[in-house]
């Protein structure tokens, strides 16, 4: 059972109340919570009068079970009674304030329903269908509300905010022991919009609820000339929604941190994943297109090659000495020679701005699960010289079938969250997936120069392909846009970086290459 706090303090004309707390835990198939709490009437003093808020339906909200359906799981009531002797108008605005919110973007959804009771002023319309909450922390505008002067005596608007945890007709396990707390604030004035980049980029697709899960064979073939497409699919955090298509259709244009990147997908945590694209001094400048302006520079993998362990962003043991074990090989306890490369560029570019505060620990995976851990042939034991092929090996080059879902904890790597990713990184930046290669309209063999990640580059992922007699081999995507495997990990490829955005990341701009979206800071 969770006790909502009192809120007693008013800080000018802000008001501040606690309006619910929601810590949903999960077995198989049923959500269960108890919640209870209160409420305290306040007031805001405005020119010309007051406005009275008032909490009303009892001390108590108890929910108990709760699991995807079509009813409300949370409803509240509040009035606000002004009462205004003057001409002026007493404007107001309601927000709903996230806290905290682990579900998954598209999860959870609210309504308003608006009543003028006291027949005076403009209240903020009813919202009668079903709006996105999003994710994480963010700051959502219910709308904007008058009292005209003078009222002659008291006049009430009364609002009921519900929330809903609706059925998909899908499994939504994947939003199990997720957690979600907020409030109502009600200030003085006319509110205005907060252009939450992942809300604006799933509205484009017709919301959460339009995207679908990518059809049937899809990913057998490369992206279409023309596609701009989103779909979904699980990552290790909830639902992911990412981006297949064609640079010239797709809206993923960004400018951060001086350097323009193209969003690769919203994370299951609402984050936002991007891949480096070049520079952007002033955050103005032309978006690149191909060229080695595409990337930060030039790397080996690892220089070594000679060892499975090779294949790893970090690995077992020092520089020249063989692995013994599989535990031994994938230890993450030396960094890759890539690795190094990228906290270089982080340290340098991002850790010492406040371009950092933006940056969300969203993991990076190096999957080095086997291919027989995956429905795959028995092949090596992935470690030492061992001829081992891995699960991307499966996925991509056998079954066309990518994955967003990282296998191993230990290969899922983040800087300070152990309970999802290992926390391993000292900086929260990576490489993209083969796999994400995939969702994104790539395939193996098959030139593609359509596609947004199309650069006439060799540029490196970050997973492996197999270990082979005389080298260890990772996956990289060519200078015609396909997906292949080198050689060798001590090659030197281009490196495009890859960040993670913060949910309530806001922005300007559409995403175009002639107004690319540029991150407000």
């Amino acid at each position: 059972m969770i006790k909502l706090k009192k809120i007693n303090k008013i800080l000018k004309k802000l008001i501040t109340i606690l309006l619910f707390f929601l810590l949903l835990g999960l077995s198989y198939s049923y959500f269960t919570a108890n919640i209870t709490g209160s409420e305290t009437a306040t007031t805001i003093t405005a020119s010309g009068g007051t406005m009275n808020i008032t909490y009303n339906g009892g001390n108590n909200i108890n929910m108990v079970n709760i699991y995807p359906r079509e009813a409300a799981w949370g409803t509240k009531t509040f009035t606000l009674t002004g009462n205004n002797t003057t001409d002026l108008t007493m404007n107001y605005h309601l927000n709903l304030i996230i806290d905290t919110n682990t579900f998954s973007y598209g999860s959870l959804k609210y309504k308003l329903t608006s009543t003028n009771t006291g027949g005076n002023g403009i209240i903020v319309p009813s919202i009668t269908t079903m709006q996105e909450v999003g994710s994480g922390v963010r700051r959502i505008l219910l709308g904007s509300g008058t009292f005209t002067g003078p009222t002659g005596g008291d006049k009430v608007h009364t609002y009921v905010l519900d929330i809903y945890f609706p059925d998909n007709g899908e499994n939504q396990n994947y939003d199990t022991s997720k957690s979600f707390g907020a409030h109502i604030e009600i200030l003085e004035g006319i509110g205005a919009t907060n252009p939450y980049l992942n809300d604006y980029m799933i509205s484009q697709y017709g919301g959460s609820s339009s995207i679908t899960e990518a059809p049937a064979g899809t990913f057998a073939n490369i992206n279409g000339d023309s596609d701009n497409l989103m779909y979904k699919a699980l990552d290790d955090y909830g639902m992911s929604y990412y981006l297949r298509g064609a640079k010239d259709y797709i809206n993923n244009n960004i400018i951060f941190a001086e350097h323009q990147w193209k969003i690769v997908r919203i994370n299951g945590d609402g984050s936002i994943r991007l891949i480096y694209n070049g520079t952007c001094p002033n955050n103005s400048c032309a978006i690149n297109s191909t060229g080695e302006s595409t990337q930060i520079g030039i790397s080996a993998f690892n220089t070594n090659n000679n060892d499975t362990k090779y294949l790893g962003y970090m690995y077992g043991g020092a520089a020249g000495e063989a692995s013994t074990s599989r535990a031994q090989a994938t230890t993450n306890e030396t960094s890759s020679t890539i690795k190094t490369q990228l906290d270089n560029w982080y340290a340098a570019n991002i850790y010492n701005t406040d371009y950092k505060n933006y940056i969300s620990d969203t993991l990076f995976c190096n999957d080095r699960q086997l291919e027989s851990e995956v429905g795959g042939a028995v092949t090596g034991t992935g470690f030492g010289t061992s001829e081992t092929n891995y699960a991307a090996h499966y996925r991509l080059y056998t079954n066309k079938t990518p994955s967003l879902l990282c296998g191993l904890k230990n290969d899922r790597f983040t800087v300070s969250d152990v309970s999802i990713g290992n926390g391993a990184l000292t900086y929260p930046i990576g490489l993209i997936t083969a796999d994400e290669a995939s969702i994104a309209g790539l395939i193996l063999g098959t030139l593609n120069t359509t596609s947004y990640l199309y650069t006439n580059q060799h540029w490196v992922t970050m997973g492996p392909f197999e270990n082979y007699a005389g080298g260890s081999r990772l996956w990289y995507i060519s200078t015609g846009g396909n997906i292949y495997w080198f050689n060798f990990c001590s090659f030197e490829f281009g490196i495009r970086s890859v960040v993670n955005l913060k949910p309530n990341t806001k922005v300007v701009g559409t995403g175009s290459s002639s107004s690319p979206y540029i991150v407000q800071v």
